[in-house]
């Protein structure tokens, strides 16, 4: 998997204000694994523990994709 990180800020869920994505010194700690990725644009999106909704995180996904058997 290759990823490549975006310039990040500290991000909150739109909807409920959680505390979802947290840009530290060198890395970006995103506090829900859950992740969803837009194929044709490599853009991320992590679930909200909180509320379920999803917040764009400043992370794209830059790899080839592969479907489940």
């Amino acid at each position: 998997m290759t990823t490549r990180v975006e310039q990040a800020t500290s991000l909150r869920c739109p909807v409920c204000r959680a505390k979802v994505v947290v840009a530290l010194q060198n890395e970006v700690v995103i506090h829900n694994a859950i992740l969803k990725v837009d194929p044709p644009t490599g853009r991320v999106t992590a679930k909200c523990a909180r509320c379920k909704g999803w917040v764009q995180v400043p992370l794209r996904y830059t790899g080839e994709m592969t479907t489940p058997s």
